[in-house]
């Protein structure tokens, strides 16, 4: 079902221009161009919210992701992969950055759907944990990271924070 996962954390390398969809081995290796495809990616849709730093932002943030792939009308899959990556990129953003709001993006290129939570905190990028098997937290990064078909983090330019992102393959959902 999901296949072709790459992490990066600092995306630099240049947009190729290509235009087709991504297959998902083409889209691990085109990911690095992250950085700069907000920016060249000709984009199909998107949708933003800003939440307040609370933990009752992750409820807020999986009915955000909810509404907007009903009215982008995404298949069940891709929603129930988006909506956990939302989740626990907002809930490491409100539990492990001192940030007052967070600011929730999805947007879609190329047959791409990016998740994206911006936070106000310059810190540790996050990383995949190895939590124990009591442990009640540690295990976010390693749901996206089994979920999403790459993900990664980058500083904004400009500001204190990061924003750390997802990718989904809209073909497999």
């Amino acid at each position: 079902m999901h296949s072709a996962r790459h992490r990066v954390q600092n995306p630099d390398a240049p947009h190729d221009g290509a235009t087709a969809p991504l297959t998902p081995t083409a889209l691990a290796a085109g990911i690095p161009q992250f950085g700069t495809a907000r920016n060249t990616w000709e984009m199909d849709r998107q949708a933003a919210a800003t939440l307040p730093g609370t933990p009752s932002s992750v409820a807020m943030a999986r009915r955000f992701v909810r509404i907007t792939a009903a009215m982008w009308q995404l298949p069940r899959g891709t929603l129930a992969d988006a909506e956990l990556c939302m989740s626990e990129l907002v809930c490491n953003a409100v539990t492990h950055t001192g940030s007052s709001r967070v600011h929730c993006r999805l947007w879609s290129a190329r047959g791409v759907l990016f998740l994206e939570v911006d936070d106000e905190d310059l810190g540790e990028l996050p990383e995949v944990g190895q939590a124990e098997a009591d442990d009640e937290h540690g295990r976010g990064m390693l749901l996206i990271d089994s979920f999403a078909t790459a993900w990664g983090a980058v500083p904004r330019p400009g500001t204190e924070g990061k924003t750390v992102w997802a990718a989904l393959n809209l073909a497999d959902g």
